[in-house]
């Protein structure tokens, strides 16, 4: 079995990949017990190799960024978010020449997300077994015969893939497509890092402006720890004892415990700095305060209409054989209906006229809003029983 742990070792298969400008990647990592996920093991197949690094015996791993990041070379992965995510801390850039398997799939059949197993079955007709190896604790030294195997096969038949993916979808005219969604896929990774995670916590819409406030405030004392302690921020404080912080305000110690599950003796570490937060959150004049995220500006029939989109979504996308799910979600049909119906469209683009997505969805989505579409069961026995008719 093929795993590097030197450093020269490392500097030669970065030189192969260099040549031949076209790499298959893949990681395995752990994440339960660390602030970021843990790189222990790179996976590459390039020519007639497949091998894996060890990245706690092989120190420098630079070479690979740097080739990541370049213009030269492609590098296919399959459901590559974390791949894309350790490139860009390791570099603060992002990759240049990605191809993603999973989202290829998507724009070439209604498989989509497909599990590495379950793509290469479909694409290639071959069987992956893998066995009690998703178990694998990947920082564990040293790694058996039998968990190399499973982590090289991640890697071993992405190349076929692609060349087998990338002949279909030039042949139907959706190669640029996919090109251009790997690049969003990338570009929404990286932007992922910069967004205000504190928006994403458990009922933060449904807060008060000064509770949003102290929930920013202990949300990102709460992220400055973990760094520091190298922890996922939940060890650190859950998010429901967060948020429920935030409404109460507790200005001592003894009222902080009066939440429950705050005496426990993890969170009894940092009780007093805790209250310190929510006392200097209180602080905060009210113009500095977070613009409430909850939007009451668009009337409730956006629910109705984003429904009826979905059917039209839904049957356009069974016509032209790839998956819905790739292309929209209910978020997407109601960001096209209040910018289309009710902004008249000011703003933004949205995601579904966009692209070639607003190619193929976006003018038969109008029309349905515009009033110009007919639906009608055309035969309810088909595979697509529904037909929306233009009435022009």
């Amino acid at each position: 079995m093929s795993l590097l742990t030197s450093q020269p070792e490392f500097e030669r298969l970065c030189e192969r990949i260099r040549k031949a400008g076209l790499v298959a990647f893949d990681t395995e990592f752990v994440s339960e017990s660390y602030y970021r996920p843990k790189l222990c093991l790179l996976q590459f197949a390039v020519d007639d190799v497949i091998c894996a690094v060890d990245p706690l015996r092989v120190d420098n791993l630079t070479s690979w960024w740097d080739i990541m990041v370049d213009d030269e070379t492609t590098v296919v992965v399959h459901g590559g978010r974390e791949e894309i995510r350790f490139c860009q801390f390791a570099t603060n850039d992002r990759p240049r020449k990605l191809v993603d398997t999973q989202i290829a799939e998507g724009l070439r059949s209604r498989g989509y997300p497909l599990s590495h197993t379950n793509l290469v079955s479909r694409v290639l007709g071959k069987n992956v077994k893998h066995g009690k190896e998703t178990r694998t604790d990947w920082e564990r030294r040293p790694l058996l015969d039998r968990q190399l195997s499973y982590a090289l096969d991640d890697v071993r038949y992405l190349r076929e893939i692609w060349e087998t993916q990338s002949e279909s979808l030039e042949a139907v005219g959706r190669l640029d497509w996919a090109l251009s969604e790997f690049e969003r896929f990338v570009q929404t990774i990286i932007g992922e890092e910069d967004r205000d995670g504190w928006l994403k916590l458990p009922g933060y819409s449904r807060l008060s402006r000064r509770d949003m406030g102290t929930a920013r405030d202990l949300f990102l004392w709460r992220d400055r720890l973990a760094e520091i302690e190298n922890k996922p921020p939940r060890r650190v404080l859950r998010d429901d004892l967060l948020v429920d912080v935030a409404k109460r305000h507790p200005k001592t110690v003894k009222e902080l415990n009066m939440v429950r599950d705050m005496n426990r003796r993890d969170y009894q570490r940092h009780a007093k700095d805790i209250v310190d937060v929510v006392n200097l959150s209180l602080e905060t004049p009210d113009e500095d305060l977070p613009v409430s995220t909850r939007n009451n500006s668009y009337p409730s029939q956006d629910e109705v209409l984003a429904r009826i989109l979905g059917l039209a979504l839904a049957n356009r996308c069974q016509e032209l054989g790839f998956s819905m799910p790739l292309v929209g979600t209910s978020a997407d049909l109601k960001e096209l209906v209040r910018w289309h119906v009710f902004d008249k469209r000011q703003g933004p683009t949205p995601k579904l006229f966009d692209g070639w997505r607003g190619d193929v969805c976006g003018s038969i989505l109008i029309d349905v809003l515009d009033g110009n579409v007919t639906l009608r069961v055309a035969d309810p026995t088909s595979e697509n029983p529904l037909s929306f008719d233009v009435d022009r």
